[in-house]
Order: C-alpha cells, then structure tokens, then sequence
C-alpha cells in the first residue's frame, strides 16, 4: 500500500515530525515544489499552507493513504499528548456537496498507530471526535497530531515517536480487513471508544462527539457508513443525551446494528458476519434486551463458520417452548439442560441473572422436533425435584412438590421460628408431649404451565440495506 505523510511549513510539530522521518530512513529527494522524498512504499510531502485547507489534495497525489502530520492545541489537555483522528464538518457551516462532508476515514491506519504510539511511551494517546478539515479528500486519510503547546510541538523525542509510528506501517499490513465501527456519543476526546479500539479487534471509523449529534442528518450518518467502511455502530451510551433514540433509529434505518462492548467480547469465536446477522434477526424478533448476552451452541457456531462464501441472510426460528419451564429446569440441574443445548445446533438468549429467555433454530432443523426434545430433556431433569405430569392433549405441563406450610404448623401449636426450619428442613420437632412430622406440616402444590407460546419466523434480509 503505498502511504503519503503531509507535513507543512507553518506547522512547527509538522516539521519536527518530517526532520525526523528524513533522519530515520534514507529518502530519496523527488520535486523541489512541493518538497518531496519518496522511501519504499512511503511519499513524504511537505507543503506551504495549513494542513486544514489541504483540500482534494489527494487528486494531485498517487497514493492508498494519506497521513497528516500536525500540531494539536488544547486548553484542557495539559502536557505532552499524542491524538489521532479523521476529518469532516458536520456543523451545517458547509453546505453537503456531492462528495458529502466528510473525508474518507482509513480505520486500519487509526488502529495500527494509536497502538504504535501507546506502546513506544507513557504519553497520553487520545482519540478524537471527527472534526475540521479537509474534508474533500477521497482518499483514505487521517491526522495524526502532538499536543498541547509549542514547547510540545518543538520536542524533538515526541517528533521521534510519531515519526517511528508512522514509519511502523511499513511492516504492518494496512490491507488486513478490520471490522469498523462509526462511534457516536461521549466527549470529544473519544475515551471509551479509544479503551474499545484497544481492548478488541474492531476498528473505528469516524467518531461523533455528544455536542455533534444534533447536527447529524440521516444523510450524514449514511455517509459515515459509508465513508469509514462500516459495519455497526458503537454508542458510548451514557453521553448521547436525548439524541440517543434518533440516532439508533436512522443506524437501524440504514441497515445496520448497534453494538455494547459486551457484544463485541461476547462474540466469541462467531465470525463477524453471522453474528452481525444474527442481531439484526433477533432485533427483527424484538428479542434481544440490552442486558441479555448470545450464546451460540458449538454444531451452529462451527456450521456457521464453515460457509463460504458466508451467506448473505440467516434465517432463524424462535421455538415455542415456555422459557418458565426451562427456567425451573435451569434451576434444578443446570449443566445437564446446558449440555442438551451443546448438542442440539440452535442459539439462545441468556440474561444478566442466567436464565434463560429465548431458543432459536435455522430453518433446516426441524423447529417442532427440536422443541419436542427440549422439553422432554426438561421434564427429565425436573423429575429429579418434582412431581411431572404432562397433558398432551392439553399441551400443559403439571409441576407438583411439597411445601412447607406455616399455617398448618401454627395450627399444630408450632409458633417459634427455629421450629419452623426444623420441620422445613424435613427435622421431627416435640411440643409438650406431642411429636410433629414434617409431613403433617408439607402440603402439595401444583402449577400448571402451558408447554408452547405463539411465535413467527423472521429472517435477517428483513433489515438489509436498501
């Protein structure tokens, strides 16, 4: 991939970071206006104006990326930082032209040097929210900046750090596919979504900070997509304020999901693609609470993994089965309900608490069969505490057991409390000269569950894009 690092002469860290890429490698000199050496795969440019107004400075260059090396100033960052982001004006104060108003984002690049620069010092490395310009460039580009002050911007240790960060590239692939995400929400310097980009393997692409958000038009987040490469959005939820359900609303919209944290680690070893699917199918099912996680049985996984190419739809189907039911068996023996789901190929839906809320098949398995074994592996494993009798005809499930009854034990002349755990604990007890049983105490209740709930298909090309 062949790299342009643009440097200007009015930027005093632009410059300290071009003398040392020359230092670093031995450049050969190209033109003399504008300066320019060329390295291997690298194009070091150096030109007279402001790196802002670089405008469609890509069309004059044969280039994969382009990498902007500048100044960062800030009255709230004190001390030495290092910051990385993409550019683009979504104020309103430019007019949407043809190519949008946002410049093409390079998510691999942004990855690969906040990485390079966390690991080559204990400088602080911030990710920022989507801002200035340039914004016509259609090449994938990307600023990558030192901050705060001009006693920073002239350090020249800091010049060597991105200067070999920039350099790093060179034997890192930038063409690995990297899942991508547009990020909305939190301040401008992007904190959680900078501890996502480094706790996982995802990519993001442009950034939009909470003060941002009422600019965003439908448009502007499709181009968002479009021009980071995307795949889903990532909130950080807790600093979106009221814009929250609009945004999520025209994501959805588009055809994409949105993505926790928790989602991004829960995928385990799903591929990308089908478990991208798999949301937007359990979202088309209004299945899928914030708080529950996918769990995706091995045959399933490993079956889902093998297609290729991957399928472009995933059909699934919820099954009928009462989740009270499969709760109660949870409860009594939840290994030996959890081992029948390893078997089966299906996926379902665990909540916070563990229990489980929904089961779901894909269409070559057949949905009434496999249900029909759930519930038989549950009454199997309820028999181990119950009473179970089950009514086909009536499609119920009868659960009796034996309770412990107060009344009945305050009746008997029982009304100390130790007493009562002794009788419940299944313990004689002696009043005067009378001995109480725990059975004369245990009375049997029976509840009847009704084995099936109603339910529909509802596959993944239901939410495709337009």
């Amino acid at each position: 991939m062949r790299v342009a690092i643009i440097c200007s002469e009015v930027d005093d860290a632009s410059k300290n970071i071009a003398r040392h890429l020359l230092q670093r490698v031995p450049w050969t000199r190209g033109s003399e206006v504008p300066a320019e050496w060329t390295y291997g795969n690298f194009q070091l440019v150096m030109v007279e104006g402001k790196l802002i107004d670089q405008e469609a400075l890509d069309q004059s260059l044969s280039t994969d990326l382009l990498l902007f090396a500048s100044r960062h100033q800030s009255q709230t960052q004190k001390g030495p930082v290092f910051s990385a982001h993409f550019t683009g004006d979504v104020s309103g104060s430019t007019q949407m032209g043809s190519n949008g108003v946002l410049a093409r984002a390079a998510p691999r690049a942004l990855k690969l040097i906040v990485e390079a620069l966390t690991n080559l010092s204990n400088v602080k490395v911030l990710v920022e929210a989507t801002h200035h310009g340039p914004s016509a460039i259609e090449t994938p580009s990307l600023f990558v900046e030192i901050g705060s002050t001009k006693t920073e911007w002239n350090t020249e240790a800091l010049g060597d750090i991105v200067a070999q960060a920039l350099l790093g590239l060179e034997s890192r692939s930038l063409d690995i596919p990297c899942l991508t995400a547009v990020g909305f929400g939190g301040p401008h310097y992007a904190a959680r979504h900078a501890d996502v980009l480094l706790r996982s393997d995802i990519c993001f692409g442009h950034i939009f900070a909470a003060y941002q958000l009422e600019c965003l038009t439908r448009e502007i987040i499709g181009e968002a997509f479009e021009k980071s490469q995307a795949q889903f959005a990532y909130f950080d939820r807790k600093h979106m304020g009221g814009d929250r359900t609009r945004i999520e609303t025209a994501v959805h919209s588009l055809g994409f999901e949105v993505l926790r944290l928790a989602d991004i680690q829960g995928r385990r070893d799903l591929s990308w693609k089908p478990y991208l699917q798999i949301k937007r199918v359990l979202r088309a099912h209004g299945l899928l609470a914030e708080t529950e996680t996918i769990n995706v049985s091995a045959s399933l996984r490993d079956a889902l993994n093998s297609q290729t190419p991957p399928e472009d739809r995933i059909e699934l189907t919820p099954l009928a089965l009462n989740p009270s039911i499969v709760k109660r068996a949870q409860a009594v023996d939840e290994e030996a309900l959890l081992k029948q789901f390893e078997i089966e190929k299906i996926l379902y839906l665990e909540r916070k608490d563990g229990t489980i809320s929904a089961i779901l098949v894909p269409p070559e398995r057949d949905a009434q069969k496999i249900q029909d074994e759930m519930l038989n592996e549950c009454v199997e494993i309820l028999k181990k505490r119950y009473q179970i009798e089950y009514s086909q005809q009536k499609s119920k499930l009868y659960i009796s057991e034996r309770k412990f009854n107060p009344r009945l034990a305050r009746s008997l002349g029982v009304t100390e409390e130790p007493l009562y755990a002794k009788l419940a604990g299944g313990e004689s007890i002696t009043i005067g000269s009378r001995i109480i049983k725990p059975e004369d105490v245990f009375t049997k209740v029976r509840k009847a569950f009704n084995v099936a709930m109603p339910t529909q298909a509802v596959d993944s090309n239901a939410f495709r894009k337009p």
